[in-house]
């Protein structure tokens, strides 16, 4: 399979054989006339589409009320159950029925007893669920028994199967056991350590899985919106809560695979935050994040992460997923933290003990039930450096950053003029902004990245305002190809160049070449066909 490499032998798809089995239990689905007994190794999750059902699945000890599964007839909702508190004393005796309808009302089943009743909530009627305590029933009654409810209200499937309480009494927990027609399972459990090594052959620097619940992050997503920190960016205010419900953004979604992605270029020495400090105290220098001077991160992680789901698909056949960098509403700090890559810092980007914060995220949805991996603790502290440090002071309050006073979104996201209040602070940064970053005491520990994509570009590395200002529009846009830079477009950046001239104007201290150079570098700008661009350049020109 190439950099995907083989599955250990445990991985491997199991055929169950007929007979007896000490580790399988028997499960029945019954969907508009297909029925079969399918022996289910215990505790087995297989990553493969089921006909008719896609897999029906509900981690153990886990309410999962609304984990989207769509068969190729129709659509159904998984859900897990608390079982009955009562000792069982034959195999199969308690049994719980899971009917999923898609259309019209559904009979209320047998009875329930201390049991869930979720309602579907995105254009389905309902799923009801009850348990059956019966000795005499079979898995098989039962099904044949109440199958005439289906009849005419309907897709209806129910899946049974036996599921005894723990020794000493208790709730016990029903199991959803994944079923399919081929009889192959594939244990995901084990998979994971597999998919960790595809990730770092690919060059991902570290991977998690976190589940789809973000219920606890609206509240704040709702506040900061509410506040206006977005600014211009009305997108965010549009896609309002979805960005914290990951199975609306992808109905089906049942875990999302986190990534982050070292981006320190290879040669960074040992002295780099010093260096990169030092340069904004260079008014002619023009100084780009570091983030943005090699290739456009979205490209390559969204590439990654794609040959990653190739992997796993090669391991266990086609499943549901989408990968997302930096492209749609997607908490990505937040599932980054759920899923253990790190803690959120005082500034809001993620902070990892081995990485600092000089890194990229990105997610890979997928609608399979991947183990969660644990998260971390957060080591702040009483540290407010990046606070402090923060040229425009956006930085608001500890975790809470406003937008509308931050650099990067000044320089990238905002198309009109920029606030004159904040354009002296903004210095010689042109595109993006490191200084959050850069006060951090943890990034001592960000980590070179193994992969070339990330070293800096000609021009984009080291050169003047006046150098990168005689750039015609044309070769903005060769010198900027498959770079994050180029969605700004030339007009913002000449913006962003023209604001940085002007504060280099108004620095004491100039030699007299370069002062001259910026002056003839803003003359060549002053009739721009862009407003902004033309507006920028006269109050630049009047710092002198």
């Amino acid at each position: 399979m190439g950099m995907c490499g083989t599955l250990g032998p445990r991985l491997q798809p199991t055929l169950p054989l007929g007979g007896a089995c000490a580790d399988v239990d028997t499960a029945l689905v019954f969907v508009e006339g297909f029925k079969g007994n399918h022996p289910v190794r215990g505790r087995q999750l297989p990553g493969h589409f089921v006909w008719p059902f896609h897999e029906l699945e509900a981690r153990p000890c886990k309410d999962v009320p609304k984990t989207g599964v769509f068969p190729l007839l129709g659509v159904a909702e998984t859900v897990k159950i608390k079982m009955p508190n009562r000792p069982s004393t034959l195999a199969g005796a308690d049994l719980v029925w899971l009917n999923h309808c898609i259309s019209g009302a559904f009979d209320a089943a047998l009875y329930t007893c201390r049991t869930q009743q979720v309602p579907h909530q995105r254009g389905f009627a309902r799923a009801q669920i009850a348990a059956q305590f019966d000795a005499c029933i079979t898995p098989l009654g039962p099904c044949l028994q109440r199958s005439s409810q289906c009849g005419g209200k309907g897709l209806c499937g129910r899946f049974v199967g036996p599921q005894a309480c723990p020794a000493g009494g208790g709730d016990g927990a029903f199991y959803n056991r994944w079923v399919t027609a081929q009889r192959t399972q594939i244990d995901l459990l084990e998979l994971w350590p597999q998919i960790q090594v595809w990730a770092g052959e690919l060059g991902l620097s570290q991977i998690g899985v976190t589940g789809i619940d973000l219920s606890s992050a609206e509240p704040g997503l709702s506040a900061w919106l509410e506040a206006g920190f977005q600014g211009s960016m009305h997108y965010m205010a549009a896609h309002g809560l979805k960005r914290a419900r990951p199975a609306e953004l992808v109905p089906g979604t049942v875990s999302v695979i986190t990534a982050r992605m070292d981006y320190l270029p290879q040669g960074t020495t040992s002295d780099w935050v010093a260096r990169e400090t030092a340069r904004s105290l260079q008014p002619g220098e023009a100084v780009v994040s570091l983030y943005a001077r090699g290739r456009d991160y979205h490209k390559v992680l969204r590439s990654r992460l794609q040959k990653l789901q190739d992997c796993i698909a090669q391991a266990i056949g086609p499943f549901g997923h989408r990968v997302f960098t930096d492209s749609a509403p997607v908490m990505e700090a937040e599932l980054a933290t759920r899923s253990g890559l790190g803690w959120r810092g005082k500034h809001t980007l993620v902070l990892n003990r081995e990485a600092g914060s000089m890194f990229f995220l990105g997610e890979l949805f997928v609608d399979l039930a991947l183990p969660e991996t644990p998260t971390v603790s957060a080591h702040c502290g009483q540290c407010s450096a990046c606070m402090d440090l923060c040229p425009t002071q956006a930085i608001v309050g500890p975790y809470k950053l406003d937008a509308r006073r931050c650099i990067s979104y000044l320089t990238i996201e905002h198309a009109g003029p920029i606030d004159e209040a904040l354009r002296p602070l903004i210095g010689n940064r042109i595109y993006g902004c490191d200084d959050c970053q850069l006060a951090c005491p943890w990034n001592k520990f960000a980590q070179v990245s193994p992969l070339p994509d990330w070293q800096a570009r000609e021009g984009l590395g080291a050169s003047s305002i006046a150098e990168l200002m005689a750039w015609s529009e044309a070769e903005f846009l060769r010198r900027t190809e498959g770079s994050a830079i180029r969605r700004i477009g030339h007009a913002r950046w000449l913006r962003n160049l023209a604001l940085a001239a002007g504060n280099a104007l108004a620095t004491a201290g100039m030699k007299a070449g370069e002062r001259q150079a910026l002056h003839q570098a803003l003359n060549r700008h002053v009739a721009h066909p862009d407003p902004v661009v033309q507006e920028q350049v006269q109050w630049s020109l009047n710092r002198c």
